[in-house]
């Protein structure tokens, strides 16, 4: 994860906010198959977007499933 921060800039990489906490957060998810060691399937997200986009992969899986 740091390497992945000296490499790319200090905001959200969906919404550019800047100065607030960064998650690693895997572009494909790792339930669905996304690679984990892969820094082409990590993106860094602000906490905001990161629940939106784990709230959004879980209900796409969810009605998959159902």
């Amino acid at each position: 994860m740091a390497s992945i921060k000296r490499k790319r800039p200090d905001c959200c990489e969906q919404c550019g906010r800047s100065g607030t906490r960064l998650f690693g957060d895997h572009i494909q998810e790792l339930k669905d198959g996304g690679a984990p060691l892969d820094e082409n399937n990590v993106q860094l997200l602000c906490g905001s977007c990161h629940t939106a986009k784990t709230a959004r992969a879980r209900a796409e899986r969810y009605s998959k499933e159902y």
